[in-house]
C-alpha cells in the first residue's frame, strides 16, 4: 500500500493516516471518521474509506 496516496481529496487525509488511525485503536468508520474528519466536505471518499477500513483491518488479523 502506498501510504502517501490520498484516499480523501478535500482533507488531505492519506492511507498512511488511516492505517496509523487503525493502529492507534480506531475499530469503527465512525471512530476514524471522528477522529480523522474526513467525508465532510464532498463526501465522494466515505464509500472508498469503508473498503479501505476493512481490508487494513483484514490485513492486520491474518499478520497475528
Amino acid at each position: 500500500m502506498n501510504r502517501n496516496k490520498e484516499a480523501c481529496h478535500c482533507k488531505n487525509i492519506t492511507y498512511g493516516m488511516i492505517e496509523d488511525a487503525v493502529n492507534a485503536g480506531c475499530t469503527s468508520y465512525e471512530e476514524l471518521k471522528e477522529k480523522l474528519r474526513f467525508g465532510t466536505s464532498c463526501g465522494k471518499c466515505q464509500d472508498f474509506i469503508h473498503y479501505l477500513l476493512r481490508d487494513i483491518k483484514e490485513s492486520r488479523e491474518k499478520s497475528f
